[in-house]
């Protein structure tokens, strides 16, 4: 990128700036970090409020503005013992990693469904907590962030943000402690029910979706099958021909190959406080998409909804070849090398920021 890209991408940025919409709880009490070369040239900046953060990034437009996840009495004050922390909220870094530039936007999807998962099982559904406490954004370029703003879990220690995403990502989980022997003769085997909340239903539910994945020759009798799967509703699990010792351990092998299991969330983000995450609705750096906050995380597409114009055009020669895209509903590309195309602004400059095309 050359300095008139860096010019005009930046002034672009600053228009979008000065009307975007930020909601950042106690803004006031956060700390802040931009940059240019890197995701995080400086940090240890504050500002009293919204206004005075649009102003800051409308007057010294930066390629990339984070946050704290933390609350601060001081968030400008250096070393970082010396901020006074009164608590943070919990986040959850969710991102899919893919081999070169492009392959990770074909698989956005895999991260919503990441997403959609640590919503409905996890964050509903076995901690409890609202909707209203939940805060999804998308990340602007590899994943979501899901920041969790919930009193409860604003005072929660490093180790025990660390148990939390152990837990979500199923780290440490003996399945086979899920089973045990009944005292009756012939003995049986009790488990898991699918009515049951935690690891414990998720088990048992994807077992019923699909018991041949346990005995595939047994399990291909429909019989067979219902009979299993009633007696697995009711914690039974010895309706079966299956040797009932082995079942303990072939199931565990099931849970660890099974990713809607758990979700794949960066542990490091989770429990680190004085990490900084991207601020909603502003630009990413790397894309010109915008880390938007989604309302409607089953309807979200990225590669629309974070574009940051959908009307103006721009003029491109491109330096590298480059694969076909889908974006805004439409293909962009394959595009070799050399070749000039004018298109949407929110495209060129996603490919001016990849350094695989360069403005005319």
């Amino acid at each position: 990128m050359n300095l008139n890209e860096r010019r005009y991408i930046l002034s672009r940025f600053s228009d979008y700036y000065s009307n975007a919409d930020f909601r950042i709880k106690s803004i006031e009490r956060r700390e802040f970090g931009v940059g240019n070369s890197k995701k995080i040239d400086s940090r240890h900046l504050a500002f009293g409020s919204v206004s005075e953060f649009r102003g800051y990034l409308t007057a010294n437009t930066p390629l990339f503005v984070s946050h704290s996840a933390a609350y601060y009495h001081f968030p400008a004050a250096t070393p970082i013992e010396k901020k006074q922390r009164i608590g943070a909220d919990l986040i959850f870094d969710l991102d899919i990693h893919a081999e070169g530039k492009y392959a990770v936007y074909s698989r956005l999807d895999e991260a919503k469904q990441d997403v959609i998962r640590l919503l409905d099982e996890f964050l509903l559904g076995d901690f409890g907590l609202s909707k209203n406490d939940i805060l999804i954004v998308f990340s602007g370029n590899r994943g979501y962030h899901i920041h969790v703003t919930d009193s409860e879990y604003l005072l929660l220690e490093g180790d025990e943000r660390r148990e939390i995403v152990n837990y979500v990502r199923g780290e440490g989980l003996r399945y086979e402690d899920f089973f045990e022997w009944g005292e009756e003769v012939p003995k049986k085997l009790y488990g898991p029910r699918p009515d049951e909340g935690g690891y414990r239903g998720r088990i048992a539910r994807s077992i019923i979706e699909d018991p041949t994945r346990l005995a595939p020759k047994i399990f291909a009798d429909e019989g067979r099958r219902r009979m299993f799967i009633e007696g697995i509703k009711e914690g039974d699990w010895s309706r079966s021909s299956m040797k009932l010792s082995d079942i303990p351990k072939k199931v565990a092998n099931i849970a660890r190959s099974l990713p809607v299991l758990s979700v794949n969330a960066d542990a490091a983000v989770t429990h680190d406080m004085s990490k900084l995450i991207r601020v909603p609705n502003s630009i990413h750096g790397e894309t010109a998409l915008i880390a938007r906050i989604v309302e409607d995380v089953e309807k979200f597409n990225p590669l629309d909804d974070a574009l940051l114009d959908k009307k103006r055009q721009l003029s491109v020669v491109f330096n590298e070849d480059v694969p076909p895209l889908e974006i805004a509903e439409s293909t962009f590309g394959p595009y070799k090398k050399g070749e000039k195309k004018e298109l949407p602004e929110s495209v060129a400059l996603f490919y001016i920021l990849k350094e695989s095309a360069s403005m005319i």
